[in-house]
């Protein structure tokens, strides 16, 4: 059964009080009319009573005799009254009673009329007549005469009736008004139930996000200021709503595509969300919303952080810390505070992955090592052998010849290294791309063969080749013939004299893979990727064979920036142990090769 509303309320006890006014106002009414004219009844009656004594005070007729009672009986008649003549409780003659009736009634000394007649000489009275069965208005007087009472008796019925017909009247004119007030405030009800309604629905749709709502029915004025201050509030709302949904899409925007990584978490230390980068820089993260950042990054420096931050609030709101996780990549963590709308603290970690940074640092403190390592040594001996000829010059020119041979040697050796320091460093720390293009595979092996058949020559060493393939490969042909120059020459340089150079090339999935191989001493297992790195020399001589420890590191990046790569397989011949071969994989292209001068003039990176 739906609740009755507040105004519907009202307006029920609003028509209530009217029809309990109408009600009482009736009651009053009906009771005043009652008596005035109960009272009339009885002035008339009593005057007909002085009326009807006149006339039997001057009848010759007395009373108890047969004619007395016709005379009586004809008055009340013609009066159309009752009129009884009593005698010491004895009714003597009754215009409404046969005469042979007379000696059969009551006593009627002990009628309420005839008792009050006795004591104040006038009585009255309204009661049912059992003789004429039906209510009468009474009225007695004490004659001349002592013991003998006048007593006329009029129907009760006329005011009755009278009274009745007000009775009709007032409740016809009672249903009316109820029926007719019950349809209008039915009629107000319903139109201020349908305002009260809309001021509901205007404000659920607020609530609810439509802030573009507004009241349009104002069925009074009583309601105008508040529907007014509804359509104001939520026209402020939609403004400020607005400001906040720019703000938090600009906050989202950020947060999801920074490329730090966002923790945020909730007043207890747990994850309340991360963003996309948090997540691409620990994938499990995700998974461990709800919990404390000890689970998924192991690493108790930021735990103790963060616990010392929401302990101390009010001595430290910020933090940073520098941490290496389990894989090897060092974080940056900055960890700051904010309070939520309850006054909660609330953090959040920022996560900048400072790896490279560290990497390159660490790469920089170890190239100027190896390279003050590299070039001490040379450079003592230039030292050494150059105050040698200042202070105490050579005689025989042959040794000074040999003086002077050294310190070119090492002058070239210094060169050559600080050649491909700066070859290195081009390749990989030049902040630039290399620019490929489709490459002539032969043209390239070609070339490098020609630039170092003379080394070969000085060491009755031969450079041969198998069938190379004509195809186009990705790279350049500054980078490739920089890459077959180091590997052809390292060949040369540690393969014994009176053997051969061989180069090998194949297609394999997509893939151009050339072979150089040596018939060299071979290389351990333990060193076959240590070659690779900077600096390192398997002939500590380095300055003897002119090697800068930087030509193997230098193939490495060049391959890998054209899309391939390079490793050593060693030794060739397993019966001897001897011979290596340097393999070098780089993607084949389907593109024809571009030679234009033009080409060349815009050069290798961009």
């Amino acid at each position: 059964m739906p609740k009755t509303s507040l105004h519907m309320k009202i307006l029920l006890w609003g028509w209530a009080i009217l029809l309990c006014t109408l009600l009482l106002t009736f009651w009053f009414y009906y009771g005043t009319v009652s008596e005035e004219l109960t009272a009339s009844g009885r002035q008339n009656t009593s005057r007909l009573l002085n009326y009807v004594r006149w006339e039997i005070s001057h009848s010759p007729v007395r009373p108890g005799t047969p004619q007395f009672q016709n005379e009586i009986k004809e008055l009340g008649s013609h009066l159309d009254i009752r009129i009884t003549y009593i005698k010491n409780g004895k009714v003597l003659a009754d215009s409404g009673v046969a005469a042979e009736r007379l000696s059969q009634l009551d006593d009627h000394s002990n009628r309420p009329e005839v008792i009050a007649a006795e004591a104040a000489g006038t009585g009255k009275n309204i009661r049912y007549s059992k003789t004429l069965q039906t209510r009468m208005l009474y009225v007695a007087q004490v004659m001349d005469t002592q013991g003998e009472f006048l007593r006329l008796a009029m129907p009760y019925s006329v005011i009755g009736e009278r009274l009745d017909k007000i009775m009709l009247h007032f409740t016809v004119m009672l249903a009316l008004l109820a029926i007719g007030s019950a349809i209008l405030l039915i009629f107000v009800g319903k139109r201020t139930t349908s305002a009260v309604k809309e001021v509901s629905a205007t404000a659920q749709a607020i609530g609810e996000g439509d802030y573009g709502k507004r009241i349009r029915v104002i069925p009074g004025g009583e309601y105008k200021l508040m529907a007014e201050s509804i359509n104001s509030m939520a026209k402020k709302i939609q403004g400020h709503i607005r400001i906040i949904e720019d703000q938090r899409n600009q906050l989202d925007a950020m947060f999801e595509n920074m490329t730090e990584g966002i923790m945020v978490l909730d007043p207890q230390g747990k994850i309340e969300s991360v963003n996309k980068s948090m997540t691409e820089l620990i994938p499990d993260t995700q998974n461990f919303i709800g919990r404390v950042p000890l689970e998924v990054l192991t690493r108790h420096e930021i735990q103790d952080s963060v616990d010392k931050i929401i302990k101390h609030d009010s001595e430290k709101d910020s933090g940073s810390l520098i941490v290496d996780l389990a894989d090897g990549r060092s974080m940056n963590i900055t960890i700051c505070s904010y309070k939520d709308y309850k006054a909660r603290r609330k953090l959040i970690l920022v996560f900048h992955d400072i790896s490279e940074v560290r990497r390159v640092e660490k790469v920089l403190r170890d190239f100027v090592s190896n390279a003050s390592h590299q070039l001490r040594t040379p450079l003592t001996s230039i030292k050494g052998y150059s105050e040698t000829l200042i202070d105490n010059p050579p005689q025989d020119r042959k040794v000074l010849v040999g003086f002077l041979g050294t310190i070119l040697d090492n002058a070239n050796h210094m060169s050559k290294v600080i050649t491909g320091m700066f070859a290195l460093a081009r390749s990989e720390y030049s902040g630039k791309k290399l620019r490929t293009r489709p490459t002539d595979l032969q043209k390239c092996i070609g070339l490098s063969m020609t630039n170092l058949r003379s080394l070969a020559e000085n060491k009755n060493i031969t450079i041969s080749h198998g069938q190379i393939p004509q195809v186009n490969v990705t790279g350049t042909n500054e980078g490739l013939v920089q890459i077959f120059d180091n590997l052809i020459e390292n060949a040369i340089k540690y393969a014994p004299g009176d053997t051969k150079v061989n180069i090998q090339a194949e297609i394999d999935a997509g893939y151009a893979v050339i072979k150089v191989v040596d018939q060299g001493p071979g290389i351990a297992a333990a060193d076959k990727e240590r070659i690779f790195e900077r600096f390192f020399k398997l002939d500590e001589n380095a300055v003897g064979h002119g090697s800068s420890g930087l030509g193997l590191a230098l193939c490495r990046s060049l391959a890998r920036n054209f899309n391939g790569d390079i490793w050593v397989e060693s030794p060739v011949d397993a019966a001897t142990g001897t011979g290596s071969s340097f393999c070098v994989k780089l993607p084949v292209t389907a593109e024809q090769a571009s030679e234009s001068e033009q080409d060349s003039q815009q050069g290798d990176y961009i």
